[in-house]
C-alpha cells in the first residue's frame, strides 16, 4: 500500500440515535456535524470517502447530495447498521441492496465500496466477501487487523489483500507494542497528539498511506449525554465516547501541515491498484 503522505481520512455517516431504543427523544445532530466536516474539508481543497447508512441517506437526501456537490465518494455503510456476525449472507444480501437503493435514491453512482458497521468483518464473517463481489464492489475497508474489545481480525495482517475479487484495506495500526488504530475515531482522540504525530511519521517512512474512520459524533462537543449502544453498557467506554471532541479539528490540522493529504479510496485505488 504504498503511497507516502496519503491519508483515507473517512466518514462513517450514522446517527446513534437511529441503534437506540427511544433514540430520537435526543436532538437531531447529523446534518450540523455533516455540515462542519464539509466545510473543514472544503477549506483545505480535500475530498474524501463518506461511508454511508442507507437509513441516513432516506432521511437526508439533500444532505447526501450535499456531500456528492462537494466531490466527495460516497460509498456504503449496510442500510440498518447491523453488524456482520448478526446478519448471514441472504440477509446482508438484502441490506446491502436497500442501502445502495437509498444512496442511488439520493444521486450517488459508481458506488464502489464498503466498511462493514463497526468494523465487523472478522474471520467467523469473511462469507460477506462473496456478497460483496456478487454486488460489485470492488474494496471494502471494514477489518480492524488486531484484538479489539468489540471486533478484530489480528490474524489478517496490515497489508492490504484480495478476497473472492474485493480488495480489503485494513485499519491502519501503530507499531507499538500494543498497535492502536491510531488514525481514527475514538483513538484519534484519546491519544495524544505527540504519539499520533509520531505515528503517522513512521508511517511516511515506510511509505504507507494512513487509513482512519471519523464518525458525526467524534466533532459533536454539544451532543447530550447517553450511554452509546454497541459497548455492553461500560460506563468506561462510554466516558471514551465523549472524551475529546473539541481536539478533533486542530489535530488534523497539525497532521494536514506536514504534508499529508486527503484523498477518497477510490482515487487512491485507482492510483495504486490499477
Amino acid at each position: 500500500m504504498t503511497s507516502s503522505g496519503t491519508y483515507l481520512f473517512s466518514i462513517d455517516l450514522e446517527d446513534v440515535r437511529d441503534f437506540m431504543k427511544d433514540g430520537q427523544q435526543y436532538a437531531e445532530r447529523v446534518p450540523a456535524m455533516t455540515r462542519r466536516y464539509l466545510a473543514f474539508l472544503r477549506q483545505r481543497d480535500s475530498r474524501c470517502t463518506f461511508f454511508v447508512v442507507g437509513d441516513v441517506a432516506r432521511k437526508y437526501p439533500d444532505l447526501i447530495r450535499s456531500i456528492i456537490n462537494d466531490g466527495h465518494e460516497i460509498a456504503c455503510h449496510s442500510n440498518k447498521h447491523i453488524t456482520l456476525e448478526n446478519l448471514d449472507e441472504h440477509t446482508f444480501h438484502a441490506d446491502l441492496e436497500e442501502n445502495i437503493q437509498h444512496l442511488q435514491n439520493a444521486g450517488a453512482k459508481n458506488i464502489k465500496g464498503f466498511r462493514a458497521p463497526v468494523l465487523s468483518l472478522t474471520n467467523k464473517t469473511q462469507w460477506a466477501y462473496k456478497v460483496l463481489s456478487k454486488l460489485g464492489f470492488i474494496y471494502s475497508s471494514s477489518v480492524l487487523p488486531a484484538h479489539n474489545p468489540l471486533y478484530g481480525w489480528p490474524e489478517f495482517g496490515q497489508r492490504p489483500k484480495t478476497i473472492d475479487g474485493v480488495l480489503e484495506l485494513p485499519m491502519t495500526l501503530s507499531s507499538s507494542f500494543y498497535p492502536l488504530p491510531f488514525a481514527g475515531g475514538t483513538y484519534f482522540r484519546a491519544l495524544p497528539l505527540w504519539y499520533t504525530l509520531n505515528a503517522f511519521k513512521r508511517q511516511h517512512r515506510k511509505g504507507d498511506a494512513i487509513l482512519g474512520y471519523f464518525h458525526p459524533y467524534d466533532i459533536d462537543t454539544e451532543q447530550e449525554r447517553f450511554m452509546h449502544p454497541g459497548i455492553h453498557n461500560n460506563r468506561f467506554f462510554n466516558a471514551l465516547m465523549y472524551y475529546n471532541r473539541h481536539t478533533v479539528f486542530s489535530k488534523l490540522e497539525s497532521i494536514l501541515k506536514r504534508g499529508w493529504k486527503i484523498i477518497p479510496y477510490s482515487d487512491f485505488i485507482q492510483q495504486h491498484y490499477h
